[in-house]
């Protein structure tokens, strides 16, 4: 689950003075993708095997960083660190979150960008990989901490989330505990809730076999989670959350963090992408 690279791709950056107008204040959208390396986008690899064109232009009429450096090599710190300002390790924390993995590592006094951007006016909302832990549990109320899909085997459905990234500074929520494509609980939060809770094992016979197909365990799957499909989903949900906020909220900036599964293995590219490249199932899933 290394991060050879976080692309952070910004339409504009302003934390605006409290008393200035909303119309000062720029939209924020923030592309975080998951284990793509500088070298596969064509801006910064003239070589490069996999188009990039929607990339390259954003590059091409905005900025381009030649000077970045990641807080981890790996998800849950650089995450952690993206989201408040501080590195991982004075927090003693250096692995990443598994299944029910948590508590959240941001403390509940804890300042964090969404909570930042949302003081000055902001509608704040995440789509996506959130893996920055969660608190899970029991029917008896306690929070789970048994590993595996074990511990995902003991989760009350019915109980809120009280550290989802709601309750961290965002207003909506939809996404992921971890991995989308490797954990142990392949199910979708919204808000603070599985609405659709894991139903079965997840069936691998069923999934594509190639050289990039490997890393994802057996856990728990509901029935409304397409491994192949996710990324697509969410970038229907960002859409949907850009289309809403344009008719409801027009006046007033916002701040989406979009968090993708893409490219971290397994690669399964969604069907439109299949073949499309000549990179092979990874390069498919890169396009």
């Amino acid at each position: 689950m290394k991060t050879r690279c976080l692309i952070w791709i910004i339409s504009a950056i302003a934390l605006a003075n409290a008393r200035a107008a909303a119309e000062t204040r720029p939209n924020i959208l923030f592309i975080l993708a998951d284990d793509l390396g500088y070298g596969d986008v064509g801006c910064y690899n003239t070589e490069a095997k996999v188009p990039t064109p929607n990339l390259d232009r954003l590059a091409r009429e905005g900025m381009r960083f030649t000077d970045a450096h990641s807080p981890s090599t790996v998800c849950t710190p650089s995450r952690y660190s993206l989201l408040t300002g501080r590195m991982a390790f004075r927090i003693n924390y250096r692995g990443v979150f598994e299944g029910v993995g948590g508590p959240c590592l941001i403390k509940a006094d804890q300042l964090t960008l969404p909570q930042l951007l949302r003081s000055q006016g902001y509608v704040t909302a995440m789509t996506g990989k959130w893996h920055v832990g969660l608190s899970f549990f029991d029917k008896n109320g306690q929070r789970i901490t048994k590993g595996g899909v074990e511990g995902v085997k003991l989760i009350d459905y019915s109980r809120a989330i009280p550290d989802a990234p709601i309750h961290c500074g965002f207003d909506k929520f939809f996404g992921t505990a971890c991995c989308p494509g490797t954990d142990y609980l392949y199910a979708f939060i919204e808000g603070d809730r599985i609405p659709v809770p894991p139903t079965g094992m997840l069936d691998k016979s069923k999934l594509p076999k190639h050289p990039y197909a490997f890393d994802n365990r057996a856990g728990l799957i509901a029935p409304d989670f397409d491994l192949e499909e996710v990324d697509m989903l969410f970038l229907k949900k960002s859409r949907e959350f850009l289309e809403q906020h344009a008719q409801s909220q027009p006046g007033k900036p916002f701040f989406l963090l979009h968090s993708t599964h893409a490219v971290h293995l397994p690669s399964f590219a969604a069907k439109q992408f299949r073949g499309s490249t000549k990179a092979g199932p990874h390069g498919d899933f890169i396009h």
